[in-house]
């Protein structure tokens, strides 16, 4: 039995899109529309189970364990980077080019080996030089190895997750993520409630057993296409892709957590937790409806041979969500972080500017997305303004949190992501007539 609710839902953004593009909405626009549909309902299903998640989680466990938890998450993300090495991206742009079994069967079982080899190489690294990793960080031996785990069962979940988007599965896919998100936060209630574990390793193992469970049951899904076979031809190539996409990856990584590696450098852990509150509450809603659109736009824009006609409709979403996105940020933030309790005061600078910081990552997605669905020329360009922003970024975040707190941490984020949409837009022209 279909549901109804999809029709309707896909009449009324039609409506919408014919009333601000000017055009009427061809079959394929309600192809990309539809599958917007089912993105959209299970990312607001999933929503609500990580806003309950991440509210009582910071409520509950108070800004020191909220902290350790968020640092714990922080440190796991460099740690992971050379295990994924960007090749569930590379994954994804050749997998969604041609719908082709075999072919796609040979990308999929090539990057599972791939990513296997990088992460045991890498966990091998990470042992044998576990002290200098735990004083560069500034961390203790529990939250590196607790990291550790954490960084490995992402790499697992990623790596499956973006699988079966590159299959163009939207409608499955769009399953997976209200599932994972039901599983981290009834889990957590466990620990809590049944097992009176009220420290940060409750969200913390809780997302572990979410990410495990997802994991196995995305991979029971994509049987068919993991094999042991390799092949060296579409080695180089992803590798080719997957070395801008590294690039822009770590700069995504270091404008995410290495604010919240300075910040318990120099302030007490519990300023991480309540930078992450802040982060969370005024960010959160705009991301679900940016994360909702490039879920469904990048498979389809790797395939749309225009892209200049994808560019100038880019352009009046970006206006859109200026527009709207920046007071929806600033009152859905004020909301989630009153939920949080009283342990993390309101102030009015940090909502601004964590609210204009949440813009500013979404325009970078959208373009972002447009830009690598060129092909290995767009990441090469996509890479290169990753590798600015993270530059500005990890020089300010130095320069700005010890005299400014956490403010100078958001304002080094704004800075750096105004940098790189500004090469990104320089650079487009070049890029299409290439």
């Amino acid at each position: 039995m279909k549901n109804p609710l999809i029709p309707k839902i896909i009449d009324i953004i039609c409506f919408f899109y014919e009333r601000w593009f000017h055009e009427e909405a061809s079959v394929e626009i309600e192809k990309f529309i539809k599958n917007l549909s089912y993105v959209g309902i299970g990312t607001i299903i999933a929503a609500v189970f990580s806003f309950s998640f991440n509210i009582l989680a910071g409520r509950w466990l108070g800004p020191s364990e909220y902290g350790y938890f968020t640092l714990v998450q922080s440190v796991a993300m460099f740690l992971y980077i050379p295990m994924l090495l960007g090749f569930h991206a590379a994954l994804v742009k050749y997998n969604t080019e041609k719908i082709d079994f075999i072919r796609q069967r040979c990308i999929i079982s090539t990057t599972f080996i791939l990513v296997s080899l990088f992460t045991m190489v890498s966990l091998i690294i990470y042992f044998v030089f576990s002290k200098q990793i735990m004083n560069i960080f500034s961390i203790s031996e529990e939250i590196f190895y607790l990291a550790l785990v954490f960084a490995v069962f992402m790499v697992f979940y990623t790596l499956t997750n973006e699988t079966m988007r590159s299959l163009h599965r939207i409608k499955e896919y769009s399953l997976f993520n209200p599932i994972f998100f039901m599983i981290l936060f009834f889990s957590f209630l466990a620990f809590i409630f049944v097992f009176k574990e009220a420290s940060f390793k409750s969200p913390l193992i809780s997302m572990l057993l979410a990410c495990g469970i997802t994991g196995g049951i995305l991979l029971a899904f994509l049987r068919k296409y993991i094999r042991p076979e390799f092949s060296w031809q579409w080695a180089k190539k992803l590798q080719t892709f997957s070395m801008y996409s590294l690039i822009s990856g770590i700069s995504y990584v270091l404008y995410a957590n290495f604010g919240k590696i300075v910040i318990n450098m120099y302030l007490p852990v519990s300023n991480v937790g309540i930078y992450w509150a802040y982060n969370y509450s005024f960010t959160a809603v705009i991301f679900i409806f940016t994360s909702i659109f490039v879920t469904v736009f990048f498979p389809v824009a790797s395939m749309c041979l225009d892209k200049g006609m994808l560019f100038m409709r880019i352009k009046k979403i970006v206006l859109l969500l200026i527009i709207f996105g920046w007071p929806l940020a600033l009152v859905s933030g004020y909301i989630i972080l009153k939920m949080y309790g009283a342990e993390y005061p309101f102030d009015l600078r940090l909502a601004l500017l964590f609210a204009t910081a949440g813009i500013c990552i979404s325009v970078d997605q959208l373009y972002g997305q447009l830009v690598c669905s060129v092909g290995a020329n767009g990441a090469k360009i996509e890479s290169y303004a990753g590798v600015v922003l993270a530059g500005v970024n990890v020089i300010l975040n130095f320069l700005l949190i010890p005299i400014m707190g956490l403010t100078g941490a958001i304002v080094a984020t704004i800075i750096a992501f105004l940098f790189k949409i500004g090469i990104m837009l320089i650079k487009w022209q070049d890029l299409v007539n290439s």
